[in-house]
């Protein structure tokens, strides 16, 4: 016969009531560790994302970085998308958080799990005080100096007074990191147009060494634009950021920035060109699938 402990009255020695806890500690870790953590302060459960983002850009907005993946939302509304920058730096567009966490941060690390073995990332403004609440806003922000990215495993928004996980994102260590490529040089139609290759320095930057135009034509311009140089093309400013037709170039290397928000995944080619007369000059082929650095502009971020 099947014995039933009574229910009224019914008390542990203090020292049993211990090794069960114990034990029910050690299980909970020892069996669900790999999907849950355990805080430490109030013996919450966070789940930890076990899924790794996908190592191509092509999944997310190539103008602002290496796409390292969407955070996954676990509490206070964290949403929003992580890029890496370079090594060091990171910037996360429409990111939400309601602001109500006690003690949240930007924080990164290694491993499976976030937890209190990694270290908080200074937030857009440099401080490390608790995190503001954003409501779909982009930030960029830097890793101390010293560290990189290179063998960490996530991005979270944490809160390390609880070891709450509120929100994160889990990748990769072998990045592809952004940087400047250097594409062909102006093939020559006429008006002595020359350079050497050109690099483009980031997603709406170009490098042009030593660039010539005899200065003859009415009214040449920079201009890029889809398939085809055409009149369907836009202006670019020259290297000072003015608009006026070029003037004459002997062997000078210079910068241009294409206006507004165009960049280099925008257009397919760069070209001197005659607007009064719709007449090409020189031009280059922007190579397909560039892994190129955003700009500041992109990025929100003013010039030092």
């Amino acid at each position: 016969m099947l014995n039933v402990l009574p229910t009224s009255g019914f008390r542990l020695e203090q020292g049993v009531y211990h090794s069960l806890i114990k034990i029910l500690h050690d299980w909970v870790v020892n069996t669900l560790g790999p999907f849950f953590s355990v805080s430490r302060k109030n013996t919450a459960l966070s789940v930890a994302s076990a899924q790794f983002s996908s190592r191509s850009s092509s999944a997310g907005d190539p103008r602002f970085g290496f796409y390292l993946g969407p955070l996954q939302t676990y509490h206070h509304g964290v949403s929003g998308d992580v890029y890496a920058v370079d090594s060091r730096t990171l910037h996360i567009r429409n990111l939400n958080y309601d602001g109500q966490g006690p003690a949240a941060y930007f924080w990164v690390g290694r491993g499976s799990r976030v937890g209190q073995d990694g270290y908080q990332v200074p937030d857009e403004k440099g401080s490390l005080g608790n995190l503001r609440g954003y409501r779909g806003d982009s930030v960029t922000i830097t890793l101390p100096e010293g560290k990189t990215l290179d063998g960490l495993s996530y991005f979270s928004v944490y809160c390390e007074e609880y070891d709450v996980n509120f929100g994160d994102v889990f990748f990769r260590g072998d990045i592809d990191y952004p940087k400047p490529k250097k594409i062909d040089a102006l093939r020559t139609y006429d008006h002595d147009v020359k350079s050497d290759r050109v690099v483009v320095v980031d997603a709406q930057t170009f490098l042009i060494p030593n660039f010539s135009y005899d200065g003859q034509a009415p009214d040449a311009f920079f201009w890029v634009g889809k398939g085809r140089p055409s009149p369907q093309g836009t202006r670019v400013p020259d290297e000072n950021g003015g608009v006026a037709p070029l003037k004459a170039y002997r062997g000078k290397t210079i910068v241009i920035t294409l206006p507004d928000d165009i960049t280099v995944y925008d257009i397919d080619y760069l070209s001197v060109w005659c607007e009064e007369y719709s007449v090409n000059f020189a031009d280059l082929a922007i190579p397909k699938n560039l892994n190129v650095p955003p700009s500041l502009r992109m990025l929100g971020v003013a010039p030092q």
